[in-house]
């Protein structure tokens, strides 16, 4: 095998291709490209703006960062259908942008007769379509390294039975099992982002970010998660910014002869110049890669998950609880696996939520936050929709960010828990503990009408026993046995 003197990147004056000439098909395909990538690099979503700014920038967030840096993507067309949600008419705005930019290239190759080559240009874009990925991957990268994307599991979930689980959930909960593959996806998914931040390493960063977006692209249709186009978009990107750079990677690799890859880089001559380019560089890097991080470890370390309530349930109740007694009105209800009525089980979580298995009580399914998956009674019409606000199911509700989210609905809002599930219905419950008295609100977003009080006792540490009025105003009287189940994957744990 040759012994290779392969450069990663060169840095060239800018006289020296000053004058390299290109061909014209060169120029037509670079146009189209040029046009096609600044677009799919650059927010055109006039709701992403709005976004921006009804941001609380007093009360700044890592949840803020991320939606700056993880979805956006050119969205003109809006589709409600199952194709338009999961399938290939969920794509439909890139040939849409594709379009734009071949029309656009043949107005701009009218116009400019006198262009040998397109060397600046084609830096820039290169910029642009490096920095869009490289941020995108340190902001997912943050979410899994922190544990936060798919968060630990809980009583609630393990008691659900696996038909009522969507498939997408099956998924969060697969990885979700495994802490520490999850913190290694997500060094995946931060390293190559980080390393397309640097010249020298582009190369790297590129060829790292292609296969993990890729492989998220494809995870996202196997398991209808929602969100394969910014995955695929970012994979597409890398695949550009990685372009140039193939011919060379394949005779080292494969023909196994010597190669060096060369990049034309631009020169500040002038004062401005540098100092505007390093400040905008070290601005942008110290937002979303420095304070990003800091955000993080803050959100971390102060219980601030963004899936997980963070008030504390009452001590040592968390459990599964099988119903030993249970009476309405006072009249002694036996256990009936049909009994509409009847609680059937109920689980205690470390913070405040309980969850109750109703026998014959459907309620609407939670759908996940990110905006992937159809809202309650959104109508599957198959029809386009054009919007100023770009993705209007992300962004059409941005005037209402203006008001600050109340911190004492914050647990009350977060329903992970039951989010693309069904089975078990979940309440968020705030606890008096000298009354000894449980205030409980129905989580899911139809039904939050829903409430009980119920004043509780604990005779026994394994023994709960709730006096109230129920969601449906009837006097109810539970009485509630821990169940001394172990799990096997937690057993299992904790023999290694």
């Amino acid at each position: 095998m040759a012994t290779s003197n392969t450069a990663f990147s060169a840095t060239y004056p800018g006289g020296l291709y000053s004058n390299e000439r290109w061909t014209e098909t060169q120029k037509i395909w670079f146009r189209i490209a040029f046009i096609f990538f600044t677009l799919c690099s650059i927010p055109l979503d006039f709701g992403f703006y709005r976004m921006i700014f009804h941001f609380d920038y007093a009360h700044l967030n890592y949840r803020h960062l991320t939606e700056v840096v993880a979805f956006f993507n050119p969205q003109f067309i809006n589709i409600f259908s199952e194709s338009g949600f999961f399938g290939l008419a969920s794509y439909v705005n890139l040939p849409f942008v594709l379009l734009i930019a071949i029309i656009g290239a043949l107005i701009w190759g009218k116009l400019d007769k006198a262009s040998v080559n397109y060397n600046k240009l084609y830096y820039w874009v290169r910029v642009f379509a490096r920095y869009r990925v490289a941020y995108a991957g340190i902001g997912w990268g943050y979410k899994k390294l922190f544990i936060m994307q798919m968060p630990r599991q809980y009583e609630g979930l393990w008691n659900t039975e696996i038909i009522d689980f969507f498939a997408k959930r099956l998924y969060w909960e697969a990885l979700s099992v495994a802490p520490r593959y999850e913190v290694f996806l997500g060094f995946a998914e931060f390293i190559g982002g980080f390393l397309l931040l640097f010249r020298k390493t582009t190369t790297l960063g590129a060829a790292i970010a292609f296969v993990v977006f890729g492989n998220i692209a494809i995870s996202n249709h196997a398991y209808d998660i929602g969100e394969q186009v910014p995955s695929a978009l970012m994979a597409i990107l890398a695949a550009f910014v990685l372009w140039k750079d193939i011919p060379a990677i394949y005779q080292l690799l494969v023909k196994e002869k010597d190669s060096k890859i060369s990049h034309y880089y631009p020169q500040f001559k002038k004062a401005w110049q540098k100092y505007t380019r390093w400040s905008i560089k070290f601005a942008f890097n110290f937002v979303f890669v420095v304070l990003f991080f800091i955000f993080e470890v803050y959100a971390y370390t102060h219980n601030d998950f963004y899936k997980i309530p963070n008030t504390p349930g009452l001590k040592n109740t968390t459990g599964f609880y099988e119903v030993s007694e249970f009476r309405v009105n006072n009249k002694l209800i036996p256990y009936n696996p049909l009994d509409t009525v009847r609680w059937q089980n109920v689980t205690f979580e470390d913070w405040s939520s309980i969850s109750v298995k109703f026998a014959n009580r459907p309620q609407q399914i939670e759908m996940f936050a990110a905006g992937s998956y159809p809202g309650n009674n959104e109508v599957y019409d198959g029809k386009w929709y054009f919007h100023i606000q770009g993705d209007i199911r992300r962004y059409g509700s941005a005037g209402k960010r203006k008001k600050k989210r109340d911190p004492s609905q914050r647990d009350l809002n977060i329903t992970w828990e039951s989010s693309g599930m069904s089975g078990r219905h979940w309440y968020y419950y705030k606890a008096d503990t000298v009354k000894q008295i449980l205030y409980l609100q129905n989580k899911n977003r139809s039904n939050r009408n829903e409430t009980m009080k119920l004043h509780y006792e604990r005779p026994a540490p394994n023994r709960i026993i709730l006096k109230g009025i129920d969601d449906r105003d009837n006097l109810i009287e539970v009485v509630l046995d821990r169940s001394a189940y172990k799990y096997p994957l937690l057993e299992g744990r904790k023999a290694r």
